[in-house]
């Protein structure tokens, strides 16, 4: 089953990757938001569920991603299972299907070395705000068992 989520969290990398080319193109499906005010600034992309694509310009004084999505108000968050961290479960007002208990938010940071999307492996808490390229996806439990667009 890790197998499998691994092999869904990359093909979302691919299709996180293939989103954010488009949403510098501006696209008819893509949104470009410019929020917050402050001295460090990042770009964020996020693929919703429906296909629409918004590119976050966001400017914040924190220093961490959670502080500033949480002041602007762009994500929900709770403790996660075991009180160790937490759980993204919901991202601009759009949060995980009540009906479906392995869905989740999965988050990329661009690598500017090999200039590609790579999975996070570090908890939500811990990401660093200032000049970071990220972005978020919903995988669903469909997804996860049987592949992206499977």
């Amino acid at each position: 089953m890790t197998t499998l989520k691994r092999a869904a969290a990359f093909l979302l990398c691919a299709v996180l990757l293939i989103s954010c080319a488009a949403a510098e193109e501006a696209l008819p499906q893509t949104e470009t938001v410019e929020l917050g005010e402050g001295a460090n600034e990042m770009t964020m992309v996020v693929v919703f569920p429906d296909g629409l694509t918004r590119l976050y310009h966001l400017r914040s004084d924190c220093d961490l991603l959670v502080d500033a999505l949480l002041a602007l108000e762009l994500i929900q968050v709770l403790p996660a299972e075991g009180g160790d961290g937490l759980t993204l479960i919901a991202v601009d007002g759009v949060s995980l299907p009540t009906d479906d208990p392995d869905a989740y938010w999965f988050i990329a940071v661009h690598d500017p070395l090999q200039d590609v999307l790579v999975p996070c492996t570090e908890p939500l808490e811990s990401l660093p705000f200032p000049g970071q390229t990220y972005a978020l996806g919903q995988i669903t439990g469909l997804e996860a068992q049987t592949g992206i667009g499977e």
